[in-house]
């Protein structure tokens, strides 16, 4: 069956297409609308919620997403999966949380609230210019897509703690400093970009991502053409095909998408 598209591209947000300010260069800007005029489908896949990123979708013209790290995905303006933590399971993250005085906040499409506050968890809203909801009781009366737990890198990480009692459940990614993010178990940006192939009818078209961390391994080993920023980690580039030459601050999309002769 014939698509419409020649090709998709997946870009990871932070340290990837937006710059450390959080803002997406104009010319990164200019990247996605050439994509679009050589009929090639740009897709959002980031560990951020949609809520989180309402702007950049309005301002990057974006219909399609994969947000949660996979547990929310959109297609042209559809939602086609929407995972689910189960409220026991909440229920008992956020007990086991409570061993080590460590705080969860959960999440679906369209808020956040965190179960108590702390200087960390103040530290971690303002970082994410969100609005903080304090709400121990959050997952009891809402859907919660994706949660994300409290526990500091480091000597005090307990992220081994969490994965031997959650393991067969749950899968942690650390993505963040202040600590982990929280999806049903098995869910990636990996499986977010099967679904959505699936859903669309889009299987043979070539396929390309852009990302810098841990969570984009599963993504980048997905797609045919993995980029990893310059800026990235280093596992990021042992699983790609590309590192682009520039770096996040400076466009670096923009001119890896130029030489790849997408744009």
């Amino acid at each position: 069956m014939m698509t419409k598209y020649k090709g998709i591209v997946f870009f990871d947000l932070d340290g990837t297409l937006f710059n450390d300010d959080k803002q997406v260069s104009d010319r990164n800007l200019l990247a996605l609308d050439l994509l679009r005029e050589n009929n090639i489908l740009p897709v959002i896949a980031t560990g951020r919620n949609e809520f989180e990123i309402e702007s950049l979708i309005k301002k990057g013209k974006f219909d399609s997403f994969i947000t949660a790290n996979g547990s929310y995905v959109v297609y042209e303006n559809k939602p086609i999966v929407v995972e689910e933590i189960p409220q026991k399971v909440n229920e008992e993250l956020l007990a086991f949380a409570g061993h080590y005085h460590e705080e969860v906040a959960f999440y679906n499409n369209q808020e956040c609230a965190v179960s108590a506050d702390s200087p960390m968890v103040d530290d971690n809203y303002k970082a994410l210019g969100l609005k903080k909801i304090i709400d121990p009781d959050f997952y009891k009366h809402n859907q919660i897509n994706f949660s994300f737990v409290y526990t500091p890198e480091g000597k005090n990480d307990h992220q081994d703690k969490y994965e031997e009692l959650f393991g067969s459940e749950l899968t942690f990614y650390r993505n963040n400093p202040r600590g982990l993010d929280v999806v049903l178990k098995g869910v990636s940006k990996a499986g977010g970009i099967t679904s959505l192939i699936d859903e669309a009818d889009l299987a043979g078209i070539p396929t390309y991502a852009f990302g810098d961390g841990n969570n984009d391994v599963p993504m980048f080993q997905k797609v045919d053409n993995p980029i990893a920023m310059v800026n990235g980690l280093t596992v990021a580039k042992q699983n790609a095909k590309y590192i682009t030459k520039e770096d996040n601050n400076h466009s670096g999309i923009y001119y890896e998408l130029r030489d790849l002769k997408l744009i």
